[in-house]
């Protein structure tokens, strides 16, 4: 109740303050949102970890392509020192350090950085020589500032002295494309990456709203409680995780129904109990001289045994009924209906039309069950009809495999707003002229919908209110039965 209670000030004080009231939040958009945001961030630190490792193995790649293109250089310079580069380099590697044809280059420096041997076309370049004197063991720019990539190899020559060798590529000319990989793949990369991203957020959500079927399954046998449905929550097929929450409905609906059926037997037992003392009374009443004050107590006794008899069918009606298998012809109960409340109505001053039906419609169901809720329906319509008003009580043709009922009267109506509280318990029109609980009405759409019809109320043909009800036609089986 203080959840209840919690949510009702909170919806007041939206309401105060202009504010539109807060929707419950999906559970399937709340975690599809969460699993958005995780893959889109996935997405962005994968394609840069990704860029960067291509980055870094192109990078180690190309140095060891480097040392392997300028291994005879280090060797001449470890078995001749600087002396040897004089002659030219032959084969490949004359071609690759060729000024013309090439794009390699080398510089050989002492351990200061001076200058001992360079290759044809080096200007500027090299030696690379960072600003603090040392010589690093790998670059990526020239000296002078263009796009050299080149590694530094310290070899020891014949007389013992360490010179440094620095081999590099010049990645300027339009044939160099290893480094061009990274960004080049990039995009592909980052479409494949958003390809089986969007895969997976689909396939999240979709194993997301198959996990929850349960949850849904549970929630429409919820809805059915009490209306012809399961009277409980099926517990098969349901996830371990969920069996607790489903236990523990099953037991607040078990407790609930020990509750409700502890108030109506005692409210059932109550009424039973009035019935004899107001009969004594009754019978009392009627043995005095007729008078205004006998009148009247007349009259308030009879009211005081209409509402005992309404507590009796409220405690029957609200009993879960199974409906039976067996059938029974609407038209003969309607036409039972009609010759009982025929004097009735017109005791009250009213006339009760009720047009004779041309053949028998058999609907599934309990007759007496039935009978009750048109009693309720036609005693409703001369309460409410006017002076020498005409209460109408039809059988309507068959649609949509469902028989239908009408019973019409010549009062004010029932407004189009108050026509969804009508079958509320407690409900009560304006211009009734008798008292009572308000349960009639309520009584007839529980009888209706346990035999899974349905009741509707709306607008006379000539004004009043016109209620119909609509039951399912027996099927063959019970309709072979009944008329055994």
């Amino acid at each position: 109740m203080r959840g209840a209670s919690s949510l009702a000030r909170r919806a007041a004080a939206d309401a105060a303050e202009g504010r539109p009231p807060e929707r419950p939040h999906s559970f399937v958009a709340r975690l599809a949102a969460a699993y958005a945001v995780i893959g889109l961030g996935a997405l962005v630190v994968g394609g840069v970890i990704l860029h960067q490792t291509l980055n870094r193995v192109v990078w180690m790649e190309h140095q060891r392509g480097i040392l392997a293109a300028g291994a005879e250089v280090t060797n001449r310079i470890e078995r001749e020192g600087p002396a040897g580069l004089a002659r030219p380099l032959g084969g490949e590697s004359g071609r690759r350090f060729d000024a013309a044809t090439g794009s390699m280059l080398f510089a050989v420096t002492d351990s200061e950085g001076n200058r001992l041997a360079v290759s044809p076309g080096v200007d500027r370049q090299l030696p690379r020589v960072q600003e603090n004197g040392q010589i690093p063991p790998s670059f990526q720019q020239g000296q002078d500032g263009t796009r050299l990539w080149g590694v530094t190899r310290w070899v020891t020559g014949p007389d013992g002295r360490r010179m440094a060798v620095q081999i590099a590529q010049d990645m300027e000319r339009s044939y160099i494309v290893l480094d061009d990989v990274p960004a080049a793949a990039l995009g592909p990369v980052i479409l494949v990456l958003v390809i089986g991203g969007v895969l997976l957020f689909v396939a999240n959500v979709g194993l997301l709203i198959l996990l929850s079927s349960p949850l849904r399954r549970a929630a429409r046998e919820a809805e059915r409680i009490g209306h012809g449905g399961p009277p409980r929550l099926d517990e098969q097929g349901i996830p371990q995780e969920l069996l607790p929450l489903i236990g523990a409905v099953n037991g607040a609906l078990d407790r609930l129904d020990d509750s409700l059926e502890w108030q109506r037997g005692f409210s059932a037992e109550v009424a039973h109990e009035l019935r004899t003392p107001l009969a004594i009374i009754q019978a009392e009443l009627d043995l005095l001289d007729a008078g205004a004050v006998t009148d009247r107590l007349r009259r308030d006794v009879q009211e005081l045994a209409e509402l005992v008899s309404d507590l009796l069918e409220a405690a029957e009606a609200a009993r879960d009924m199974p409906v039976a298998d067996g059938a029974f012809d609407l038209a003969e109960l309607v036409a039972h209906v009609a010759r009982r409340f025929t004097p009735i109505a017109a005791k009250e001053g009213h006339a009760l039309d009720s047009p004779p039906a041309n053949a028998p419609v058999w609907v599934r169901g309990e007759r007496e069950a039935i009978g009750r809720a048109l009693r309720n329906l036609v005693e409703n319509a001369i309460a409410h009809s006017p002076p020498a008003g005409t209460v109408t009580l039809r059988l309507a043709a068959p649609r949509d495999g469902m028989a239908v009922v009408e019973v019409a009267d010549q009062g004010k109506g029932v407004p189009e707003a108050e026509r969804k509280n009508v079958f509320r318990r407690h409900w009560r029109a304006g211009d009734v002229r008798r008292r009572g609980l308000g349960l009639g009405l309520s009584i007839v759409e529980r009888i209706v919908s346990s035999h899974g019809g349905i009741a509707e109320v709306g607008d006379a043909p000539g004004g009043g209110a016109l209620f119909a009800l609509h039951l399912p036609l027996a099927p063959a089986a019970a309709l072979a039965v009944a008329k055994d």
